[in-house]
């Protein structure tokens, strides 16, 4: 008789919530270690909308993953500060 992949979905769920648990843990560490260091913290605002979907909604100059969108001015402002000239 054929086994079920009831053992194999079990094991599959519960890798999936370990990982996103280490997940979170990393984050918390990583805004702890930046509050420390007294670092910029960013985080998005989140909204649900009609059909209970939840987006986030990051500040204005910063991408979907929370890292910060650096303009060409500000490269080019960055490129003359350290030229020792």
């Amino acid at each position: 008789m054929a086994r079920s992949h009831f053992s194999y979905e079990k094991r599959r769920k519960e890798l999936e919530k370990k990982k996103k648990k280490e997940a979170k843990r990393q984050a918390k560490a990583d805004r702890k270690a930046a509050r420390e260091a007294g670092e910029e913290i960013v985080e998005p605002r989140v909204e649900i909308d009609e059909y209970g979907n939840v987006r986030e909604i990051w500040p204005e100059g910063y991408d979907s993953y929370g890292n910060r969108i650096v303009t060409d001015d500000e490269l080019e402002d960055d490129e003359s500060e350290t030229d020792p000239a």
